[in-house]
């Protein structure tokens, strides 16, 4: 295709409180290419993670759109299959599933993409010794550090080579030696990918050739 990968329009995302509406997010225009890497950030309530379920399709806009490959992610009636064939995401929270052990965390993920199995084990072994969880992956998230919790989230996200890789603070609550070897995996892991973090860490905003400012909106 020709143009951006990435185009956002006048994007608004608002939610109905007691009293009124809230704008959670208002953000003008952002254009982004495959291979791009584009930090956001901004204060507490100023719409980071809003945004990035806006683009994972999550959650639709108020108003404004969004568009990847030309394709509207929170499409009514494919957003799902549409999510698991183009984004990887790492989440906050990191939501690895606590009753299955790392290399079945990974395995699910490249089940719910439709990777075949052979090709699914043969990149989550890959993976796994990469990030130096070889000798973790018959382990529970429980058993992991924190660490090694947010690698297997990237090792995760990252199966099944999708075009657009959100992560939301990937560095919050890891020590700045975890924190530097977390932005380099995914730095390195996503090269081919457009890469988006939402951070408030100065310094992994500093890696980033782009930067996204994001205003705390006024209530709608």
């Amino acid at each position: 295709m020709t143009g951006p990968l990435l185009e956002i329009r006048s994007l608004v995302k608002e939610y109905e409180q007691a009293g009124g509406r809230v704008r959670a997010l208002c953000l003008d225009s952002l254009t982004a290419g495959k291979g791009e890497a584009i930090a956001v950030t901004g204060p507490s309530g100023s719409g980071k993670t809003t945004l990035l379920h806006l683009l994972a399709g999550l959650i639709a806009p108020s108003g404004g759109s969004v568009r990847f490959g030309g394709h509207d992610p929170a499409s009514p009636g494919d957003s799902a299959r549409w999510r698991a064939a183009n984004v990887g995401y790492v989440f906050q929270d990191l939501n690895l599933l606590p009753d299955f052990d790392v290399l079945e965390n990974l395995l699910i993920a490249a089940e719910i993409s439709q990777i075949p199995l052979n090709t699914a084990y043969e990149r989550a072994f890959t993976l796994l010794e990469r990030l130096k969880l070889g000798d973790r992956l018959r382990h529970r998230p429980a058993r992991l550090s924190l660490g090694e919790q947010q690698r297997a989230a990237i090792a995760r996200a990252v199966i099944h080579k999708p075009p657009l890789i959100l992560a939301d603070e990937p560095t919050a609550s890891l020590d700045s030696v975890n924190a530097e070897n977390v932005m380099n995996l995914l730095m390195e892991l996503c090269s081919g990918s457009l890469l988006i973090v939402a951070t408030h860490d100065e310094a992994v905003k500093k890696r980033f050739p782009r930067v996204v400012e994001l205003r705390k909106s006024k209530e709608a």
